[in-house]
């Protein structure tokens, strides 16, 4: 197919040289609204070393998408442990916590020529997954005059737009044109690949491909002791509590235990030098409290099991019916809500979860989560949720949203693989 027009107009642009990014860069250094690491990655300079082996190339073109792109490259490390990713965002976005292993997390390259060429010679990637829109012309016809396959795929709130100050008539579809795959949301947005001239055959309206999140693993073995020792008694599950939350955990406990008397909590922390504040917490409130570090056994006057965040997470979800989700009731950015919905215990959380909005939005909105302010409306969502209906609806319209995207992740992770292999064969 002959190149358009509208590149060839916009690589004049393109192609001029560095200095003016550079310059400008260097000023946003200097008003501090970048960092100097955020000033090389999008000149390409000071990249890490590019592991062996084969390397997909992600792109998020808004922040909806980053959740999106790490749950597509957990999937597709659990099939193959040595691939390696690189996840460029163009906009200014922090590496998020938790970024899986394997990945390398970066600002895209400024849209000069010599920068990207210098980006993509670096990287030397197998394949460009750009999720969200907000595309860049010279970036991704570079990406093609390479021979990398490239796809997009629709994120939330994402439109396919360019994401370059320029109006040249006729660049967005020839832009769009680029792309060998389509994966879109929905009918209404796949027009505008048609009408771009993408064959419908390389169009596929599967909706979102959503977040999601690593499952933690537990003994089986374990949790069959552990329900034993517990035996019919309730269970609920304050998980990963910063510090200013002791008290009101505490105070809900309390309150649960005038309606059900044998009511057990377990509670977590992140902190070895919280569980003697909570141990103190415990016996001002006269309950009586174990370490799950003493092995000790949780027999019937045990009334609060305390454990550490971490390697046992599993086990704590899949026996508490109700879990409420720490570092929410107090600033703390709340905690990742997939693994409680995952394993099947409904949601209670604070109102301060800005570390994961987006997965908590998608929670609420199916009324998959209960919000509480205080220790009192705790321990009155607590009693509410340890009736068995009510629990049971809420972890089942959680399990319905972490399910949601799961067949546009499948899809396109053995698309994905598809293509690697391809790509191997005609290479070797």
């Amino acid at each position: 197919m002959a190149r358009s027009l509208s590149l060839i107009a916009y690589s004049a642009f393109s192609s001029r040289a560095e200095a003016s990014v550079v310059k400008l860069l260097d000023q946003m250094v200097q008003s501090r609204a970048i960092t100097d690491a955020a000033r090389d990655q999008r000149l390409a300079f000071g990249l890490p070393d590019r592991p062996k082996g084969r390397l997909i190339w992600m792109t998020a073109g808004t922040p909806r998408a980053i959740p999106a792109c790490l749950e597509l490259f957990r999937r597709l490390h659990e099939n193959e442990p040595d691939l390696h990713g690189i996840l460029t965002a163009t906009f200014i976005a922090p590496a998020p916590e938790g970024l899986p292993e394997g990945l390398f997390m970066t600002q895209a390259p400024e849209e000069r020529l010599s920068i990207i060429r210098r980006f993509l010679s670096h990287w030397d990637p197998d394949c460009l997954i750009w999720v969200g829109g907000g595309f860049r012309p010279a970036l991704i016809e570079q990406a093609q005059l390479r021979g990398i396959p490239s796809m997009s795929i629709d994120a939330p709130n994402s439109l396919n737009t360019l994401a370059i100050s320029q109006i040249i008539p006729g660049l967005r579809n020839a832009t769009l044109r680029l792309f060998e795959h389509v994966f879109a949301a929905n009918v209404s947005q796949s027009i505008s690949w048609r009408r771009a001239g993408l064959s419908a055959e390389n169009i596929e309206v599967l909706g979102y491909m959503e977040e999601g999140a690593k499952v933690p693993q537990f003994d089986e073995a374990e949790l069959e002791t552990l329900s034993n020792e517990i035996g019919t008694r309730p269970v609920w599950f304050a998980a990963q509590i910063a510090t200013g939350e002791i008290s009101v955990v505490m105070r809900a406990h309390k309150a649960a235990l005038r309606r059900a008397h044998r009511l057990l909590l377990i509670v977590s922390t992140q902190d070895p030098d919280m569980i003697p504040l909570i141990e103190t917490h415990c016996a001002g409130q006269g309950l009586k409290a174990v370490s799950r570090a003493n092995n000790a056994k949780i027999s019937e006057p045990i009334q609060v099991l305390i454990v550490s965040a971490g390697g046992e997470d599993g086990l704590w979800y899949r026996l508490a019916p109700v879990s409420f989700l720490g570092q929410s009731i107090t600033h703390g950015g709340g905690i990742d809500p997939y693994p409680a919905a995952i394993f099947g215990s409904a949601i209670v959380h604070g109102p301060h979860v800005s570390k994961y909005t987006s997965g908590y939005k998608r929670f609420r909105a199916e009324k998959a989560t209960r919000v509480v302010k205080c220790g009192t409306s705790l321990g009155d969502a607590i009693n509410e949720l340890l009736a068995p209906d009510s629990a049971a609806l809420m972890a089942s319209a959680a399990w319905d949203v972490c399910s949601t995207g799961a067949e546009m992740t499948d899809r396109v992770a053995a698309l994905i693989q598809d293509i690697l292999d391809t790509r191997e064969e005609m290479l070797a």
